[in-house]
């Protein structure tokens, strides 16, 4: 039958009642549904075809009330880079259940939600597609995937790692369940930040991944020593939002300029938007007044008798506008990630496994399959993150990832590729 699920995506050991992720039976982790499963097999394509993948990552409804302000989750969030940096976010929605029950609304649903996340691209999974549904898919721009498709494209992939990282890694699972129960006696760290961090950094605007990352290490000096492997998690999380951030900047560099670039992050950090400069106008004219009036009073003074005194009235566009110390050192981040767009596109990547596998103690990161995300030159970017998140969050933030400079895949030799300029003939 054309509408009946293939019996391979039931080949596991979930109990019957346990085979939809959004039901699962009690005491059933998503990973171990059949929907779990699904969401796994594309995640694990997803990346091994390039992309940063990251499964069921919830969605934040603003304005909502404590415990009610997850709008939904998204099953697969797909990030790719492309030679010139610039990132196109995809979200791939899964659906293990057989038949054809749901799936006009869920293909309407998943327009308005790529409207809403101002995604660049959204794929219906599904065991089968009915003729119905891949017209419908079709007229709303929606890209399917069903069993047969997703078969052929994993054989092309055979020797990447079943699990690994946020694809339901056993280390990375274990790290972030720990994290979850330390958090709730960690009274300095924000929930509200740990969580923009963990889920919601690699789609927010660089600026506001920075000043998240910044905060971090307030939280990080207020709360004292952390526990692990909070700390390591939470950290790793940071650096994630740091290179995204420097990456989304480094890909705008070809249209907007250094020099523009840096307006604009000036202006971001200091009145949350890069395109507002009617508040700095603002505060100087409220200088000017605030000059005004004092210039005046004290010469009222002196003309009453009394004896001149120098007064420092303090700036308030000053006090505004200060610019972090970290800027600098952030923008030559961006120009290295520039200058070598065929690393840097896949140092995304190299950060969740560095950070989510190596360093919460997984060994997938040591296959093969993973050899090119570990080069010599992976490793330099990798450093000079460390070294800006040491910039932006401080010296205890980092203490959770310094390990990474001690990262050596047993596949990869020291000799880094020559890149001078060739020999002129």
């Amino acid at each position: 039958m054309a509408d009946q699920e293939p019996q391979a995506l039931f080949d596991t050991a979930v109990p019957e009642r346990s085979r939809n992720r959004a039901r699962p039976a009690k005491g059933t982790k998503p990973a171990e549904t059949v929907g779990g499963v699904l969401e796994r097999r594309v995640g694990r394509i997803e990346f091994a075809e390039g992309a940063l993948s990251r499964l069921r990552v919830p969605v934040t409804a603003e304005g909502g009330e404590p415990g009610r302000d997850v709008l939904s989750d998204i099953d697969i969030l797909s990030i790719d880079v492309d030679a010139r940096l610039r990132l196109s976010l995809s979200s791939l929605e899964c659906k293990s259940a057989p038949g054809q029950r749901g799936e006009p609304q869920t293909l309407v649903w998943l327009a308005g939600f790529r409207q809403l996340m101002n995604l660049d691209r959204v794929v219906f999974v599904r065991p089968t597609i009915s003729t119905r549904g891949r017209a419908l898919a079709r007229r709303l721009n929606i890209s399917i995937l069903d069993e047969a498709t997703l078969s052929q494209r994993e054989l092309a992939h055979r020797w990447v790692p079943e699990r690994f990282a946020h694809l339901d890694g056993a280390a990375c699972a274990h790290a972030e369940g720990r994290t979850d129960t330390q958090l709730k006696g960690l009274s300095e760290v924000p929930s509200a930040l740990a969580t923009f961090l963990r889920n919601e950094a690699l789609l927010a605007s660089s600026h506001a991944s920075l000043a998240a990352v910044e905060a971090l290490g307030t939280a990080f000096e207020k709360q004292g020593v952390l526990p692990e492997p909070a700390a390591t998690v939470l950290a790793s999380h940071a650096l994630m939002a740091l290179v995204a951030a420097a990456i989304r900047d480094a890909g705008s560099l070809d249209d907007l300029g250094m020099r523009a670039l840096r307006t604009r992050l000036q202006r971001a950090l200091t009145t949350g938007d890069p395109d507002d400069d009617y508040l700095m106008a603002l505060l100087e004219r409220a200088d000017a007044v605030v000059n005004h009036v004092v210039t005046r009073t004290h010469r009222a003074y002196v003309d009453a008798g009394a004896e001149p005194l120098a007064v420092a009235v303090p700036s308030l566009r000053d006090a505004v506008a200060t610019v972090p110390g970290y800027l600098e050192d952030y923008l030559d981040f961006v120009e290295r990630l520039r200058a070598n767009p065929a690393v840097s596109r896949s140092l995304l990547q190299s950060v969740e496994l560095a950070c989510f596998e190596a360093l919460v103690g997984g060994p997938a990161w040591m296959e093969p399959a993973f050899a090119h995300l570990f080069t010599v030159e992976h490793r330099g970017l990798l450093l000079v993150a460390v070294r800006c998140l040491r910039s932006v969050a401080g010296d205890q933030v980092v203490n959770g990832v310094k390990d990474i400079a001690l990262l050596t895949h047993p596949r990869v030799t020291d000799i880094a590729p020559d890149r001078r300029e060739p020999n002129s003939q």
